[in-house]
């Protein structure tokens, strides 16, 4: 079951038509594809196609098979991440005090005022944070490259998980030209979810599920338009300030859109700093 959106906004002095199709679950992205009819005769049919390096993936099968199960280098890898992340982030704090929690018996038993277990939480004065990563980059993008950027940013959202922030995670594409867009958001992680790793690894990171079933969604959408080449990312057509105003107008003052294309040769500690900045925005 999905929401399509439409909006007419003006971003600068241009203005924009954008629809965008919401799900809550990726696999229902695919079972939409199965009963919608291709829109132009200039789309391929993605489901009937063979595959390889440039899409991750040798057949629609194989790209199904993630979808359902997951991808599992990205899963490894986070996982290994967990193991070793900093105890000193944790939020929750234990202090001998006059009050708290429980006794420290050998203590209380001595007449030793500071007695009891007192229970510390650290505080982070934020909002709950809609985070929207477009993974959309252009067809000279390795998917290597694609992969190890949605690593990257899942990385980020792990960590600050980790400390405390609050989020909700939507895996994005988008298909522009200069006046529209035709975008796919699906809500891979709820703010009062844990993180997932199997479940989010293949639509926030895997290339298949943008070059494979979103490319099918897109010649399937019902509201969308073929452009030369599938268009292009969002990323391309907008710069920093009018991608904070298009996340703003298009999705609201919680929003924030991470464009893939733009964090190609940027870190994960960038990717995390921008995020802390929204939350603080946000408060």
């Amino acid at each position: 079951m999905s929401t399509i959106i439409t909006k007419n906004i003006t971003i600068g002095s241009r203005k924009r038509n954008v629809n965008v199709e919401f799900y809550n679950s990726a696999m229902d992205v695919y079972e939409d594809c199965k009963k919608r009819t291709i829109t132009d005769s200039s789309f391929d049919d993605k489901s009937k196609a063979s595959f390889g390096r440039w899409e991750g993936v040798e057949t629609y099968d194989e790209a199904l098979k993630y979808l359902r199960n997951g991808y599992q280098p990205t899963v490894n890898k986070l996982k290994e991440k967990l193991k070793v992340q900093d105890p000193g982030q944790k939020r929750i704090s234990f202090t001998n005090n006059i009050v708290g929690s429980a006794p420290i018996v050998p203590l209380a038993l001595k007449g030793v005022p500071n007695c009891m277990i007192d229970t510390r939480m650290k505080q982070i004065k934020c909002k709950v944070i809609d985070v929207y990563y477009d993974m959309t980059c252009s067809c000279g993008t390795d998917s290597d490259d694609i992969i190890a950027n949605g690593q990257k940013m899942l990385g980020a959202i792990l960590d600050l998980e980790h400390q405390g922030y609050r989020i909700n995670l939507y895996a994005v594409q988008s298909y522009n030209d200069s006046s529209s867009s035709d975008i796919l958001a699906v809500k891979i992680k709820s703010s009062n979810q844990p993180l997932d790793l199997k479940r989010m690894s293949f639509p926030l990171t895997h290339t298949a599920f943008f070059r494979v079933i979103g490319f099918d969604w897109y010649s399937r959408f019902p509201k969308g338009k073929y452009r030369s080449g599938y268009g292009h990312a969002l990323g391309y057509e907008l710069n920093d300030r009018e991608m904070k105003e298009f996340a703003t107008k298009m999705f609201g003052d919680n929003a924030i859109y991470i464009a893939g294309s733009k964090i190609l040769s940027r870190d994960e500690e960038y990717i995390k700093e921008v995020l802390k900045n929204a939350g603080q925005k946000n408060r």
